[in-house]
């Protein structure tokens, strides 16, 4: 049997594949918001329009994955690892700046917490998602300069999926801001009755 021996490409710039890695990080941050308001029972009714956001952003940090290898720069596990470590412990921080807010909400009509509640996860997932977008954009053209400045990395399937992520952020954005303007929507047509002190 034959074996090829593949020319070892040359590694990125340190800098570039720094923040590359934190993007991959931020990708994996994102996700676990995503799993998180599939399983919340508050959107039960976003649920499909979550599960495929969820797919697409799934999707999109594979090809992230394939960028860093065809530009030659290494998984940092350390990193990944400190994203995973920091994503577990902030689960608990919205959290904490919620109950000021929900304390205020009469405890009677509960549904009304739920509204405000599921409203807030939203608007969590959309900054997960803009600074997604804006980070695609940087992706795309740090493939376009790598590639313009003599790199033999070859313009595939891979280069093409790269200048598809910050339209794929883009709708991805807008898919989470219909849910998020429904939900609102909802809030402020169907006020409660005021509680007087």
């Amino acid at each position: 049997m034959l074996m090829r021996l593949r020319t070892p490409r040359a590694a990125v710039d340190p800098a570039l594949a720094a923040y590359l890695n934190e993007q991959l990080a931020r990708v994996g941050t994102l996700l676990d918001q995503l799993r998180r308001a599939c399983r919340d029972p508050d959107l039960a009714a976003e649920r499909a329009v979550l599960s495929d956001l969820r797919r697409q952003v799934g999707a999109d940090r594979a090809t992230v994955r394939a960028a860093m290898r065809r530009l030659g720069a290494p998984t940092d596990w350390a990193v990944l690892g400190a994203g995973w470590a920091s994503t577990r412990a902030t689960r608990l921080l919205p959290l904490l700046h919620r109950l000021p807010v929900l304390d205020r909400i009469p405890s009677a009509p509960s549904t009304r917490q739920d509204a405000v509640q599921a409203l807030l996860e939203l608007e969590d997932l959309l900054a997960g998602l803009h600074r997604r977008q804006v980070a695609a954009r940087v992706l795309a053209d740090a493939v376009e300069v790598v590639q313009a400045a003599g790199d033999r990395t070859d313009g595939g399937e891979w280069a093409r999926a790269v200048r598809e992520l910050p339209h794929r952020a883009e709708r991805q954005l807008r898919a989470a801001e219909d849910l998020h303007r429904r939900r609102a929507a909802e809030l402020l047509t169907n006020p409660a009755p005021a509680v007087t002190p």
